[in-house]
């Protein structure tokens, strides 16, 4: 018996040539005027390992931190971005929208990211038996969610 058509898949063309990549990691980058604080926050907090700063001249400095083998870059352009980073649920604006960070317990990692400056701003809730979820915001506001499975 076949299986039923995946909806995922509808309208998508077999690609001989998919995009190559190099690095099988996924790097983010967060934008504020503050790189110092946010990359003590991420590096504190989560234990993110700090690389070299990339200084562009001209452009801005990226604080580089090392999760395996992705990247968070927090960038500082020398020009300050105009307006500040908004707070808000999953549902509130269209686009990427959070990290999310696995964690061994999720209880202290709550009462870490409140040590370093962060805020609890939803949870912790149990979607599902077995997994509890909370969703942050770093000091600039940056959303991210963290998840403990039992």
């Amino acid at each position: 018996m076949a299986s039923p058509p995946n909806p995922s898949n509808q309208g998508r063309t077999e690609n001989p040539m998919p995009i190559a990549l190099t690095k099988h990691a996924l790097d983010v980058g967060i934008v504020t005027n503050d790189g110092n604080r946010l990359a003590c926050f991420y590096r504190d907090a989560f234990g993110l390992e700090s690389l070299e700063d990339l200084v562009l001249p001209g452009v801005g400095t990226i604080h580089r931190l090392r999760l395996g083998p992705s990247l968070l870059r927090i960038f500082v352009p020398e020009t300050a971005p105009s307006g500040a980073p908004g707070e808000g649920g999953l549902t509130e604006r269209p686009g990427y929208r959070y990290l999310s960070f696995e964690v061994e317990n999720l209880a202290a990692a709550l009462d870490e990211v409140e040590a370093q400056g962060g805020r609890v701003v939803f949870g912790p809730v149990e979607p599902r038996p077995g997994r509890r979820v909370a969703q942050i915001v770093d000091p600039d506001g940056n959303l991210s969610e963290l998840a403990q499975d039992d």
